[in-house]
């Protein structure tokens, strides 16, 4: 081959940036099912749940940048504005794109008991991963040490 070595190490970064978005979407849209079921005590099924979460992602880098850009000033008093304003419209989303079979919507309070939910749930598969990998990579460093 005679291609650019940082170009096929570009192409290989964002292949591995979309699948870790793709896995990332379906994980969450799981989280999300699991946490209405919790929450709400309904169903809403896997492919509303894909879409929700599709949609809060979406939402969230809306928010992220206008609000990034208008409050960027403020620092880290501007990134919780941020942080506050995507959980209410992740809520807003979940209480509309969540359904349950019978067709009704959840309250908006319900709906963010449910994000509060997914984002807890969230943080605990993540610290389990983190903590896997640190132990998986100080294993790595051992072997090749000795």
């Amino acid at each position: 081959m005679n291609g650019n070595a940082l170009g096929m190490l570009a192409g290989a970064g964002l292949l591995f940036v979309l699948g870790g978005l793709v896995i990332g979407v379906l994980v969450y849209a799981l989280v999300l099912m699991l946490a209405h079921k919790l929450v709400a005590k309904s169903n809403s099924g896997y492919g509303k749940a894909i879409l929700t979460s599709l949609a809060i992602i979406g939402a969230g880098i809306v928010v992220g940048l206008v609000l990034g850009l208008v409050l960027g000033w403020l620092g880290l008093l501007g990134r919780l504005v941020v942080w506050v304003v995507n959980f209410l419209v992740a809520a807003w989303l979940i209480q509309k794109l969540m359904k349950p079979a019978g067709g009704s919507e959840i309250s908006y309070g319900l709906a963010c008991g449910v994000e509060a939910v997914a984002i807890a749930i969230s943080i605990v598969i993540a610290l389990v991963i983190a903590i896997i990998g640190a132990v998986v990579g100080f294993s790595f460093m051992h072997m090749f040490m000795h």
